[in-house]
């Protein structure tokens, strides 16, 4: 729980705790002092009260009458803390229940302070020879009730007060960790990939060098993150001028010795004459010869693709798909490409190539589906990223099947770690997840958010797009 609190909130609770033991501190002293004032008051009261009897019936040349006594006790009525009554000493009962009646001070307050009723019989002996009883009784109520006014008004001015302390430090530590919070979203920055955050901002010193730490550390990133693009494109360039190498290699060395050896074959199945077994061995041989020439082109098309260089992305595209379709007639194919697309770089046209050309390899090898969806789309971009063609904002490329879906982690094999170099390297992000039904779903993105499944966003067997290749 503690944990999960801001450290803006733990220092306001702090204070707040602070303010509240010093609120009950205050309560706690004065409920102690509220018990030894009223104590003293109320045996100063008893005090004085008694000598003034004493005095006033002392003052008297002889035994008092009835009448004078009664007066005296009425006289007492006026006086604080104090009670008076003519009668049997069980009369400071009822004196003292009628005055717990009359006190404002709740009786839990009461008990708290703890101040007893001090009660004292003073016997007259009255001039027609009887006697009476005049009883004392020095109650605390009063004193209590003032002590609880007096707490109640200070809870209030203290609860007041407290507030408005917590309201100024709230503001101050507001203040004071406002720059931790710009510290923490250029950290949030660099996570997601942009290097050229800054932590800018006033403070305290530690938050100043906290800042310039961070900005080191942002300034290290990005030099390394140039370092490793530079890396990557050349290692990328090689890789493709290797394959187109290899390709020249196999369409000048290879391509003329397999079509003069299949012409071969084929002359010497025609002069061989009446010998069947060495015609239909002339006849093997010149078969398997076009079975390689097949080969070859496939692995020229894989390597090189011509098309692409020839008549442009979204055809290049619909020949793989074509070509993918003879391989396989059961299964359904569909492609849908924004036309927009047509405006991408050499660069960035022959990464999309290479991202369908994996994908729909691993689908139609491993995935066991009936229908392959591949797609080129735009979608508005939350801002302008760092791509290396900006034709690519807002580009998602996905391709999904409805096969057996992902058993296990999904391990990078050497296509799969170049399809996501590519992308990276051209400022985009590669994602691959199988949903709950099925299949798998391999997308590369150019917008700021993160890559992830959407059922329905391609187009199954039957679907409609922006534009298929039949």
């Amino acid at each position: 729980m503690w944990r999960s609190i801001s450290l803006r909130n733990r220092l306001n609770l702090i204070f707040a705790s602070l303010f509240a033991l010093w609120l009950v501190a205050d309560a706690i002293h004065d409920v102690w002092q509220a018990s030894g004032r009223s104590r003293v008051e109320t045996q100063s009261a008893m005090r004085l009260t008694k000598d003034f009897v004493a005095t006033s019936l002392a003052l008297s040349p002889e035994a008092p009458k009835p009448q004078v006594v009664k007066n005296l006790v009425a006289s007492l009525q006026h006086l604080r803390h104090v009670r008076a009554g003519i009668g049997d000493p069980s009369l400071a009962s009822s004196i003292l229940s009628e005055a717990n009646t009359e006190s404002e001070a709740p009786r839990w307050f009461r008990a708290l302070v703890g101040a007893r009723a001090e009660v004292a019989v003073i016997p007259v002996a009255l001039k027609n020879g009887g006697a009476e009883s005049i009883i004392l009784v020095a109650d605390p109520a009063d004193e209590i009730d003032e002590v609880w006014d007096e707490a109640r008004e200070n809870a209030v001015e203290g609860g007041l007060l407290a507030l408005a302390a917590i309201g100024v430090t709230s503001l101050l530590v507001g203040r004071a960790v406002r720059p931790l919070g710009v510290a923490g979203a250029t950290l949030s920055k660099l996570e997601t990939g942009d290097y050229s955050a800054r932590a800018e901002g006033e403070g305290p010193p530690e938050i100043r060098n906290l800042n310039a730490k961070i900005n080191s550390l942002a300034k290290t990133l990005d030099g390394l993150n140039r370092a490793n693009d530079d890396l990557m494109e050349r290692i990328v360039d090689a890789h493709d001028e290797e394959r187109q190498l290899i390709a020249h290699e196999l369409h000048d060395e290879f391509g003329p010795h397999l079509f003069a050896l299949r012409a071969s074959a084929a002359v010497l199945a025609k002069t061989i004459g009446d010998q069947p077994a060495a015609r239909a061995a002339a006849s093997a041989i010149e078969v398997q010869v076009g079975e390689l020439q097949g080969q070859n082109r496939r692995i020229l098309a894989d390597l090189r693709p011509a098309a692409l260089e020839e008549l442009g992305l979204i055809e290049a595209l619909g020949a793989l798909v074509a070509h993918w379709r003879r391989a396989d007639p059961k299964m359904a194919v569909r492609l849908a490409v924004d036309p927009r697309v047509e405006a991408l770089s050499e660069r960035a046209s022959l990464m999309a190539y290479r991202f369908v050309q994996e994908a729909l390899t691993n689908a139609f090898r491993h995935s066991g589906a009936t229908w392959i969806g591949a797609s080129l789309t735009y979608e508005t971009p939350i801002e302008s990223p760092n791509l290396r063609d900006p034709a690519l904002a807002g580009l998602v490329m996905r391709v999904a099947d409805d096969g057996r879906g992902l058993i296990g982690e999904v391990e990078a094999g050497m296509g799969l770690a170049g399809m996501r170099d590519r992308v990276r390297l051209m400022g985009g992000s590669v994602s691959i997840e199988s949903p709950r039904g099925g299949g798998v779903a391999v997308e590369a993105r150019f917008t700021t958010g993160r890559a992830a499944y959407v059922s329905g966003k391609l187009p199954g067997p039957g679907g409609t797009s922006t534009r298929e290749n039949i």
